[in-house]
């Protein structure tokens, strides 16, 4: 699993949603993961209409958040996220998950053609703010290549490819995917510095609050996703999203909404006050376990003197 991102970074535009296709390879055994990241760098990729002041001045607005952040594994919590999604789908077969900050597509290749698992998915990871500082947002970009005996035999793939081509080359793959998960604040203020103002409230608990829920949901999301949970079925209702455009409402609950669009794409728009909710809950038991481990050895030290 591969993650070259090494911080929060400023979008300039909002991303748009990636081609997706539905799954045809059914359980394919020994699924090996490669989380990557779409950028390597505190603003990713920029833009090439964006001017060098406009790239500064976003960089220079979410510093504040960027150094509360400071300590956060994100790999490995993407990583640990991504791996019980799928150690909870015994079907699934997963061997394992890693990481990788090389996301050139001829690095990919190698690491498709040397795997020794049965298949292989690329999971491409981006987190940033929106233009405005308003709302978080996760994005997964996956593509699937089955490369073993058994699914060379199927004739659904293999992890081979001509000498002027890439084997991971999307054409080549049996399923892709596009999920993003957003989290907008509940209350917005009047302009960039003030939604950067309010993400940074309480050692930015808000925003730790949305990376913490969203690489839960988006583990989630992989894994059941690849399972063909959220195919169009003609029932789910058909509504408008914040941006007025068409999409299906797979689900809703407590936790937020998923929304599937015409490409298949995938959209969880959170509910930042449970998610908020969430986090409180686990940093009390954390700190409420540490606690007692710190009087336990206390008492330990105590009796043995």
């Amino acid at each position: 699993m591969g993650i070259a991102q090494p911080e929060l970074y400023a979008a300039f535009i909002p991303s748009t949603a990636g081609v997706v296709g539905a799954a045809t390879c059914g359980v394919i055994p020994g699924i090996g993961i490669l989380l990557a990241a779409a950028c390597g760098g505190a603003l990713g990729a920029v833009d090439a209409s964006i001017n060098a002041s406009r790239a500064k001045s976003a960089e220079e607005s979410i510093h504040p958040l960027k150094a509360q952040l400071v300590g956060l594994d994100f790999d490995q919590q993407m990583r640990e996220s991504v791996s019980n999604a799928f150690r909870e789908m015994p079907d699934m077969q997963l061997e394992r998950v890693e990481v990788t900050k090389d996301v050139k597509a001829h690095a990919y290749n190698e690491l498709l053609v040397a795997s020794q698992a049965g298949s292989v998915m690329f999971v491409t990871v981006d987190y940033h703010l929106s233009p405005d500082f308003s709302t978080f947002e996760l994005s997964t970009r996956s593509l699937l290549f089955p490369r073993s005996a058994a699914a060379k035999a199927q004739g659904i793939g293999q992890a081979t490819a001509p000498d002027n081509e890439l084997a991971v080359a999307q054409k080549n793959s049996v399923y892709r995917a596009s999920i993003t998960y957003r989290a907008k604040l509940v209350t917005s203020g009047k302009d960039s510095t003030q939604n950067v103002a309010i993400w940074n409230e309480n050692d930015a608990r808000l925003l730790r609050a949305s990376i913490q829920d969203g690489i839960a949901q988006m583990g989630r999301l992989v894994a059941e996703n690849l399972q063909r949970k959220y195919e169009a079925n003609g029932s789910d209702a058909q509504i408008k999203d914040d941006n007025g455009l068409a999409a299906s409402q797979v689900s809703m609950d407590n936790t937020g909404s998923l929304l599937r669009y015409p490409d298949g794409s995938l959209q969880f728009n959170a509910n930042l006050e449970v998610a908020l909710a969430n986090f409180d809950a686990v940093r009390r038991a954390a700190s409420v376990s540490e606690t007692s481990a710190q009087a336990a050895t206390a008492t330990a030290n105590e009796t043995s003197r």
